[in-house]
């Protein structure tokens, strides 16, 4: 079977760690964690510096992209990961580095490998979890709205299929993404096992992919319609509005973007 690769998304301030380290805890696999405090260590930075030199902060969120694709691919047999393209957030918000990271390979095949390889859930802002440790970008809500929207954004862009976590109680929270967890390693088991490799060349993965596509099986679970008025992606992850959590589309209904 395909290894398990869980990707926690969101802006700061969400609960993503502790939701990331509890799946990790509960599936028994290696927990990714985020790597921006260590590229931030390691290039002797601060979120002052940061804000105030654009020089820097592209520097640096192309090293906090780069080094979230290195450290996936040492972890060929799956993973829990807190975050994944979530720095790019962050990149468009404070720096003019974005468009450089998204014309690259990497990126590319990073978006495509999240798209048939990952199942990526995407925790909503609740005011309830503001929380300023010294280190997380300013604890403003309205920062922490335009990070998550940026998001949103991306998800809707790229096509990214995911499972929005909206709920603010930790084991509503819990249940949702074991529920999710069960339901995606049942369609995994109908996946052949892929050794893709994030560095891999655009050929390379491009073979792989179409391979694997001709050897899934037809109709595992039927195609869920969107609503009308809404685009695809919308149908697969809940929205929030002010920090109320919005109506949840079932499990059943979105499942078969991920299938």
């Amino acid at each position: 079977m395909e290894p398990l690769r869980i990707y926690v998304c969101g802006a700061h301030s969400t609960g993503k760690t502790t939701l990331a380290r509890h799946l990790a805890q509960e599936l028994g696999l290696p927990l990714i964690n985020e790597v921006a405090r260590q590229v931030m260590a390691e290039m002797e930075l601060s979120f002052e510096t940061l804000r105030v030199d654009l020089k820097q902060v592209g520097a640096y969120q192309k090293e906090v992209f780069r080094r979230q694709l290195n450290v996936e691919d040492q972890f060929p047999d799956g993973f829990v990961s807190d975050r994944a393209f979530c720095n790019l957030a962050y990149a468009a918000r404070h720096s003019n580095a974005l468009p450089e990271i998204l014309a690259s390979a990497e990126a590319k095949n990073y978006f495509e490998h999240l798209r048939r390889h990952g199942l990526v859930f995407y925790v909503r802002p609740h005011r309830e979890c503001m929380q300023d440790d010294g280190f997380r970008e300013r604890v403003a809500w309205d920062e922490i709205n335009r990070i998550d929207g940026i998001l949103d954004f991306i998800f809707g862009w790229q096509q990214i299929p995911c499972i929005g976590i909206s709920e603010l109680n930790m084991k509503d929270r819990v249940r949702t993404a074991h529920t999710a967890v069960r339901l995606y390693q049942r369609a995994l088991a109908a996946r052949p096992a892929s050794k893709l490799s994030l560095n891999a060349s655009e050929g390379e993965i491009a073979a792989k992919l179409g391979k694997l596509k001709k050897a899934q099986p037809q109709q595992v679970i039927p195609k869920a319609k969107p609503e009308p008025h809404e685009k695809p992606h919308e149908t697969v992850h809940s929205r929030v509005a002010d920090g109320a959590p919005s109506q949840r589309v079932p499990l059943s209904a979105l499942w078969s973007d991920l299938a």
